[in-house]
């Protein structure tokens, strides 16, 4: 049979527990560092935010509106001051029709539609391969607003050189419409300046 001695001695008293409590928080305290020093500073949170900033920024960029770089082009002159808007790019150089910097059909070199691209004949407005990358990039950009992303406003920016007939263009835009991009805005230049 045990004493009450013994079991006091077995079973710790509440204010035994606070007095080692206490001790440790004292103990604790004194190996802290003093003067407002940070001991150790984890910086991998940090340096996860920078890095899914630094990809939304370069992706945002590459896919600008504003960025028209290309060594044949030359677009025609205004004197507009619209505010440019986020757009797939269209572009329509004398060689080549290139949607987002991919070409999607060649032309013949004087800016006319070859007559394999219009499956309608000569005198259609339906440029096939046009229209195929363009649904394509309608449907991603629908799959994008289903999960949560933007909406899909289909919205195009042509840019198209000044050489190109009219006809030409006027076969792009039917085919954007067609597409779903009906909204479109036509890249210009400012004047040079007299």
């Amino acid at each position: 049979m045990t004493t009450k001695e013994e079991m006091e001695r077995a079973e710790p008293t509440s204010q035994a527990m606070y007095d080692a409590s206490r001790k440790r928080r004292v103990t604790k305290r004194r190996k802290r560092p003093t003067g407002g020093e940070i001991g150790e500073l984890n910086i991998t949170p940090m340096l996860d935010m920078m890095t899914i900033l630094l990809v939304f920024l370069i992706k945002s960029f590459a896919s600008s509106s504003q960025n028209v770089n290309v060594a044949n082009l030359s677009l025609p002159h205004s004197t507009t001051k619209l505010e440019i808007e986020e757009a797939i790019q269209l572009m329509i150089t004398p060689d080549e029709i290139m949607l987002d910097q991919k070409r999607v059909t060649l032309l013949d070199g004087k800016g006319n539609l070859r007559p394999e691209d219009l499956p309608e004949g000569p005198n259609g407005y339906l440029v096939k391969p046009l229209y195929d990358a363009l649904e394509a990039k309608a449907e991603y950009f629908k799959r994008i607003e289903e999960f949560g992303g933007t909406q899909f406003v289909g919205r195009v920016a042509i840019i198209a050189d000044k050489t190109i007939s009219y006809k030409t263009v006027f076969k792009v835009l039917y085919t954007t419409g067609r597409a779903e991009f009906g909204l479109f805005k036509l890249f210009v230049q400012k004047p040079p300046a007299s």
